[in-house]
């Protein structure tokens, strides 16, 4: 009987979605640099929270759910930008930030866990450079950048010239929302992975949706929104075969730091953008 409950099972967990990064002429070698550099100029202009109990719970908890992200095995890193806003993004190469107002805006760690996931799924398809080459295909045809991609001072040139002023818009964070169903869908097969219930990500989203009907979430205006983004996520738990046996949905360690920041001095109020 267990061997034919096992053999029913295995088809189900095989149904996940499969999904691939798109067409991309830049070497995840060089999702990595592009990082670097973008991540330094970004860590001057956001006023990063620089927490060590925090950054060590971020970290803990982003390295669990790193260690199944699939594709290239990017040096992923978790870091905490002292803002009240709900919101997170992704940087090539795996430089991921999470908002505080995203922290303290989740109900339980799977719900944090999942927007870690999300921004993690980002990284692992590659969707900033992704876009950046679309971008740039339309100025360059696309076998001369290939060629300078391709060569080191050429390269050098092509990539100091993307990462000449980080902001917040980015062109490597201009997701499409084919590229949020993407980033939904891998990071629900994330948390599945890392024994989170991946039905946190579709309660994240309903609660923000919720709060976003009397004031608007940044995460929206960054992250376009897919139509039935809640039952897309629900569908792929599904083709999971649900969420995994004794699936974690919480635990101590978030409520302690949720706790602790609220004893923390608030966060600053945002500048006007230049």
């Amino acid at each position: 009987m267990a061997a034919a409950v096992l053999l029913l099972s295995v088809p189900v967990l095989a149904d996940r979605t499969r999904l691939k990064p798109g067409w991309n002429m830049f070497t995840p070698q060089q999702d990595i640099e592009i990082g670097q550099r973008l991540s330094v100029q970004a860590e001057r202009q956001l006023p990063m929270l620089r927490d060590a109990r925090v950054e060590a719970y971020i970290a803990r908890l982003g390295s669990r759910l790193a260690a199944h992200a699939p594709g290239y095995r990017f040096p992923y890193r978790y870091r905490v930008v002292n803002d009240r806003a709900i919101n997170a993004f992704a940087l090539p190469g795996g430089f991921v930030y999470v908002n505080r107002g995203a922290i303290e805006a989740a109900d339980t760690e799977a719900q944090l866990a999942s927007v870690l996931a999300h921004e993690t799924a980002h990284v692992a398809l590659r969707h900033g450079t992704n876009q950046a080459t679309k971008a740039y295909a339309w100025q360059i045809p696309a076998a001369l950048l290939g060629g300078l991609l391709g060569q080191g001072s050429g390269a050098a040139s092509v990539i100091a010239q993307l990462t000449a002023g980080f902001a917040l818009n980015s062109i490597f964070l201009h997701y499409s929302r084919e590229d949020e169903t993407q980033a939904d869908v891998l990071g629900a097969q994330i948390l599945y992975d890392a024994g989170y219930d991946p039905r946190a990500m579709a309660q994240f989203f309903e609660k923000i949706q919720a709060l976003n009907r009397s004031q608007p979430i940044e995460f929206f205006s960054d992250h376009p929104s897919p139509e039935h983004r809640v039952e897309r996520v629900l569908e792929e738990v599904d083709r999971m075969g649900g969420p995994p046996p004794n699936a974690q949905e919480d635990s101590a360690a978030f409520h302690d730091i949720r706790a602790y920041l609220k004893t923390l001095p608030p966060a600053p109020a945002r500048r006007p953008s230049a």
